[in-house]
């Protein structure tokens, strides 16, 4: 092969392989951090400020029952009353154009809904009794299921499986027998990989609080998840935006440019 055919060659195969992993990287994972603070109160449906996920159907409430709030005071968090409903979460493939609102309309998302890892959450029960009526059931597409009771011990390995737990909200000392009225956060590791949906439930008798949603998928979000110091998400700064090129990135340009920079040279001559 002549001496300018393997420049071009070399200088477009470098180009190439610089979009391919410039593309990549903008599609690499991220991990974000629901919190409905932002949300008003009685909303039947919330989608996150990006528009990445919806949960249908809601009922929000400020309260100090919930997690601390990202903006300090009483924060929003998810409430299950009297209604005997927990949404279910999902990532459409297009998001609705509002965050939230009444019953009808609902969110007006639409497309195939998006892979998704459900990492962590928050969560308090403040109903009465032990067992069935008062937990908190989380069921994923991927036929994993989970139910969290009041008075079971979260300390053997047999019994939790996967998941792990926190006492409240800034995921503190590990969490043993979950106890009324104190916040925890469980972890769930792989359970909930890649899933088109979570479905929350708990009877009514629970009373649960839901809060501090963390999620991990390939996209971009405003809201990453930095830590739970502070409560909910607060105290880090968030991580530098996934489309910023790495040093490698840019070495690899570097590259190809003079590749295509020789290869014209060479046509001059």
């Amino acid at each position: 092969m002549k001496t300018r055919n393997l420049i071009k060659s070399l200088g477009g195969a470098l180009l190439a392989a610089v979009l391919a992993f410039g593309s990549s990287a903008n599609a690499d994972p991220v991990t974000q951090l629901i919190h409905f603070d932002d949300a008003s109160n009685g909303w039947k449906w919330y989608s996150d400020v990006d528009n990445n996920f919806v949960f249908d159907p809601t009922n929000l409430q400020s309260s100090t029952l919930c997690a601390d709030s990202t903006a300090g005071g009483n924060g929003s968090c998810l409430i299950e009353g009297t209604q005997g409903v927990l949404p279910r979460m999902t990532r459409p493939e297009n998001g609705p154009t509002s965050q939230g609102g009444p019953a009808n309309p609902g969110p007006d998302s639409s497309g195939d809904l998006l892979a998704f890892t459900l990492d962590s959450f928050y969560f308090l029960l403040t109903g009465k009794g032990t067992g069935a009526e008062n937990a908190i059931t989380v069921e994923g597409s991927n036929g994993e299921s989970t139910t969290l009771e009041m008075g079971m011990a979260y300390t053997d390995p047999d019994t939790t499986g996967a998941v792990t737990f926190y006492e409240g909200a800034n995921a503190g000392d590990p969490a043993g027998v979950l106890t009324n009225q104190i916040g925890y956060i469980a972890s769930f590791g792989d359970l909930f990989a890649g899933v088109a949906w979570i479905q929350f439930s708990a009877p009514s008798t629970a009373q649960v609080r839901l809060d501090c949603i963390v999620a991990t998928f390939n996209g971009t979000t405003t809201e990453p998840l930095s830590s739970f110091s502070g409560g909910c998400g607060g105290g880090e700064p968030p991580p530098p935006p996934n489309n910023v090129p790495e040093p490698g990135t840019l070495a690899l340009l570097g590259l190809g440019l003079v590749g295509v920079g020789l290869t014209r040279r060479r046509r001059r001559v």
